[in-house]
């Protein structure tokens, strides 16, 4: 079960980044062609719809998260040496 739960994950993330980009790319060509108004917001809705079907489609094109290894703590510190003792 959680093999499909990585899965939907990793399509819900295609889908939110892919429909980002669909936002970001279809909303400046509307906003240059007709300025701001519904255009200009629907243009981005549908943008932003067909990249998140895109993204869920095909998760496979966005690079993995490498998942970082634990840290190794510092070796320590050697002790200091003993004090020199005079006769």
């Amino acid at each position: 079960m959680s093999g499909n739960r990585a899965d939907l994950r990793d399509r819900r993330r295609g889908a939110g980044a892919a429909g980002l980009f669909g936002a970001v790319v279809a909303g400046p060509q509307q906003l240059f062609d007709s300025g701001i108004g519904w255009d200009f917001l629907l243009a981005m809705a549908v943008g932003a719809l067909a990249g998140g079907a895109v993204g869920f489609a095909f998760p496979s094109v966005l690079p993995r998260r490498r998942r970082e290894r634990p840290a190794v703590p510092p070796p320590p510190y050697p002790p200091p040496p003993p004090p020199e003792r005079r006769a």
